[in-house]
Parts: C-alpha cells; structure tokens; sequence
C-alpha cells in the first residue's frame, strides 16, 4: 500500500510523467507537466507483448480478452479488468499480485508415478485487501509447461499498465519523505523493515528471485537477509525499488 499523508505535487498517477496535486486526502485535477524526477533512473523491466485475444470488440484500440468462463464474464483491456462482476481501473488499482505454485503429487494412495500440478492466482485492486474492491482470477491445477494463455493474459496487463505507475509512486512518495508498505516491506529514504530486519541502504546489494521468495541481499553476506513470499501484493517492485534506492 502507498502511503501519502502530506499535500504536494507527486508522480501523476494517471501517466503522462508529469505531476499531479495530492490534497492530503485524494488527487485533484491540478496537473503539472513538468517531468517529475526520480530518486534513481529506473529502467522497468519489459514485459512480454500482450497479443490480442478472440472477441475483440471492432475499433477497440490495444489488446483485448472478452470471453465466457464457467458462465462468468472475463473482461481484460488496457483500461480495467471486470471478473464476476467487479470492474478494477488498472489506472487507480493501488495492487497488483500473481503467482505460480507448484505441486508435486502421486497417484490414488501414493501409488504410480509423480506429476506436478500448478495452481495460477492473479489479483488486483484496492487496500486494505478482503475489505475494499479487487478480483481474484485462478486456474488451478494444470498440469502443462506453458501458463494458461488467460492468467498470462492479465499479468502482461499488469506488467505493461499497472506496475510502472506503482513504481513511480512509491518512488515519488519515498522521494518526498513518506514512509510506503511494498510487499509487506516498509520502506523510506532512510531505509526498509520486513519481518525482524532493519536496515539502511548503505550495503544493499539487491533483490532476486528464486522458488516463489524474493531474497534481499547485502553486500559480502553469504545468505539473504530477509526472504519474501510472493504471494505478498506488489512485491514484484522491489527489485526495481531497491535498485533506485540503495548506496
């Protein structure tokens, strides 16, 4: 969750890399179209092209996937993702999460050969989650290599619509002296907290990711100092985030 509690001009969330005035309480529509600065230049990571799916709608400009799943509509564009009823603005959503889980499993009472099956969650919407509006979407139990074309679907929306804006803000807010929670790790100019480690920027190597955690790591540790799960909202940001921010 972004955190920004002081009026001021910010990163304008709605794109465009000008400002935007944040009253203390919401976005105004006073713009700024001066370019904003970031703490570090930032290069996103690129996401895979996100190819148009069957059922377009004719004149709809940019990728669409517009279908009928188990008597429920799927809706997904560059503007909002609508899932059993619920329509999320990608330009408002405050998070965005997805997983890939694997299973190992044998056959009826542990007889035969072992296979893996993968469960795929992606999520979006607003905090505090299970309270304010977001969407769930999951296809689980598949047993094939290759994501199932729907769930990567909305992931390269989210890698292509939601994530940068999210990473300028928390980069904007932190830049501004805020204090923002990404992935469950809270984070300043001073700084990161997540679980029982707390520590400065100074000797921050960065961020991987291996097996379903994000590792931070510190320069000359032979062990990760903190692991993350992926299953936490935005933590897929942190290795941009650290990136920008560490000395």
């Amino acid at each position: 969750m972004w955190i920004l509690t002081q009026a001021g001009w910010y990163a304008d969330p709605y794109g465009g890399g000008g400002h935007r005035w944040w009253d203390g309480t919401r976005w105004t529509e006073h713009v700024n179209a001066t370019p904003a600065q970031p703490v570090q230049q930032v290069q996103p990571q690129q996401p895979q092209p996100v190819q148009p799916q069957q059922g377009q709608p004719q004149g709809q400009q940019g990728p669409v996937l517009h279908k009928t799943r188990y008597g429920v509509e799927l809706h997904a564009d560059s503007h909002a993702i609508t899932w059993d009823g619920t329509t999320i603005e990608l330009a408002k959503a405050e998070f965005v999460g997805y997983t890939a889980v694997q299973t190992r499993m044998r056959g009826p009472l542990n007889i035969g050969s072992v296979h893996t099956s993968t469960d795929y969650h992606f999520e979006i919407g607003f905090f505090p989650v299970n309270e304010a509006p977001g969407i769930a979407f999951e296809e689980t139990g598949l047993r094939a290599n290759t994501p199932p074309s729907d769930w990567q679907f909305l992931v390269d929306l989210s890698r292509t619509y939601v994530e940068p804006r999210l990473l300028r803000q928390f980069l904007a807010a932190v830049e501004a002296g805020q204090t923002v929670d990404v992935g469950k790790v809270r984070i300043n100019r001073n700084g990161f907290v997540g679980g029982n480690v707390s520590r400065g920027w100074d000797g921050i190597e960065g961020v991987t990711f291996d097996k379903g955690w994000y590792f931070v790591h510190a320069r000359g540790a032979a062990k990760p100092i903190l692991r993350v799960p992926q299953q936490n909202q935005n933590v897929m940001l942190l290795p941009r985030i650290f990136d920008a921010l560490k000395r």
